[in-house]
C-alpha cells in the first residue's frame, strides 16, 4: 500500500505542474499517469503478458487497455484525457460494450485523475458504477486502498473483495446510525469508566455529551494539523495554521483550538456567500446554484455523492428540499467540489478561502 501511496503523489505533483498538457493531451495522460500507478499495482505496461494496449477484440472492438492474467483477458482499462467527464453515458456505454461482449465482469475509467470502476452484469444501472475515486481530492488511503483492489495479486478475488467491503459498510451503518449514536455510545463508556473509580461522580447527559463531542472534534482537529505537518514536509503548499486560547465550559481549563479556514464565495449578480461556519457557506451555495442542477454532475467524495436524493445512514448531510448535500469533507475537499461545479456549470464564481484572527 505504501507504494501505491508514493505513485500517487508523485503523480498528483505532476497533475499539478503539467494539467494544462494533459487537459488536451491523452497519450500524455496515459504513459505519465495511468501506466506508472497500473505498474505498482502489477500490471507491468511493457509485457504483453500483463497488458495489452489498443488490443483488437474478438467483436473487431479496440480498448485502450486489455488486462490479462494467465492468458486470460482480466480487465479492459479505457483512458481519457482531463478534459472528458468520465460520467459522459456515452463513455460509460462504450466501455459497457466492451466488456459484456467479451463476458469481462469489471471496467475501468480514468482519464489519469479519477477512476471509476464499473460492473459490467450488474441489473440496476445506478449499482454499475462500484466506486469512483479523484486522486487530487479524497484522502490518499482511501484512493490507494480502492485502487488495490484490481491490482494483479487481487484481481481474481475482486468481486470477493467488493462484497466483503460492502458487507462491513453495512454492518458499520447497523452499528453506527449517525455520529451522534458515536457520540452517544463513547460518552457511556467514558462514563463507565470514570465510575468505575470515582462512583460518586456525577455530569449531565449533555454536558458530557458536549465534553465527548469536543474531544472527538479535537482528535479530527489534530489529524488535520498532523496530515498538514506530513504535506509540508513533502514540499506541498499549506495554509498557515494559527491557534488561540479557548476555554473548556465544563473542566474549566485552557486548550488550543484551531484558526479555521473558512469560505467566502461571490456569484456574478453580486451576493456574497460568507458565512461563520464552512458547512453553511457549502450547503446555501449548493442551494443558490441550485441542487437540481449540481445532481447530474454526480460529484463524489469517499465514495458518497455530494448531492443525492437518498439519505445516507452514517455521513453528515444537510437536506435541502428534496435532496440530501454531502457535507462530511474538510474544508480543502469543500473547496474542490465548489471550484469543481463552478467550472462544469460555468457558473464564473468567485470562491476564495480566509481565516479570522
Amino acid at each position: 500500500m505504501k507504494e501505491i501511496e508514493k505513485q500517487l503523489k508523485e503523480t498528483i505533483r505532476q497533475i499539478v505542474e503539467f494539467r494544462t498538457d494533459y487537459i488536451s493531451n491523452e497519450q500524455a495522460v496515459r504513459t505519465q499517469l495511468i501506466e506508472p500507478i497500473l505498474n505498482v499495482l502489477g500490471w507491468i505496461t511493457c509485457n504483453p503478458k500483463f497488458l495489452r494496449p489498443n488490443a483488437t477484440d474478438e467483436n473487431g472492438k479496440i480498448p485502450d487497455y486489455t488486462l490479462l492474467k494467465n492468458g486470460k483477458t482480466t480487465l479492459i482499462v479505457e483512458a481519457k484525457n482531463l478534459s472528458i467527464d468520465l460520467q459522459d453515458k456515452k463513455i460509460i456505454d462504450q466501455l459497457a460494450n466492451y466488456c459484456f461482449k467479451s463476458g469481462i465482469d469489471f471496467g475501468l475509467l480514468t482519464n489519469g485523475v479519477k477512476w471509476l470502476l464499473f460492473k459490467t452484469f450488474e441489473k440496476n444501472p445506478k449499482d454499475r458504477i462500484v466506486w469512483q475515486v479523484d486522486i487530487e481530492t479524497d484522502k490518499i488511503e482511501y484512493v490507494a486502498r480502492s485502487l488495490s483492489s484490481f491490482a494483479y495479486s487481487n484481481i481474481d478475488t475482486l468481486d470477493i473483495l467488493l462484497k466483503k467491503s460492502k458487507l462491513l459498510n453495512n454492518g458499520w451503518k447497523a452499528l453506527i446510525e449517525s455520529t451522534d449514536s458515536i457520540v452517544a455510545i463513547i460518552s457511556q463508556k467514558l462514563l463507565e469508566k470514570i465510575k468505575s473509580t470515582e462512583p460518586l461522580f456525577e455530569i449531565t447527559p449533555d454536558d458530557l455529551k458536549t465534553f465527548t463531542k469536543g474531544k472527538i472534534e479535537e482528535l479530527f482537529e489534530l489529524t488535520e494539523i498532523e496530515e498538514g505537518e506530513k504535506a509540508n514536509e513533502n514540499g506541498s503548499t499549506q495554509t498557515e495554521t494559527g491557534f488561540a486560547e479557548g476555554e473548556d465550559v465544563i473542566f474549566k481549563r485552557h486548550q488550543k483550538n484551531k484558526i479555521r479556514e473558512k469560505i467566502s464565495v461571490t456569484f456574478p449578480d453580486k451576493t456574497v456567500i460568507k458565512n461563520k461556519k464552512v458547512v453553511d457557506t457549502f450547503v446555501e451555495t449548493i442551494k443558490k446554484i441550485g441542487p437540481e442542477k449540481v445532481l447530474p454532475l454526480n460529484l463524489y467524495r469517499s465514495g458518497v455523492a455530494i448531492v443525492s436524493e437518498i439519505k445516507d445512514d452514517f455521513y453528515n448531510q444537510h437536506k435541502i428540499g428534496k435532496y440530501w448535500i454531502m457535507v462530511h469533507t474538510s474544508t480543502k475537499e469543500k473547496i474542490a467540489v465548489l471550484n469543481e461545479i463552478n467550472e462544469k456549470l460555468n457558473l464564473k464564481l468567485t470562491i476564495e478561502s480566509f481565516t479570522n484572527e
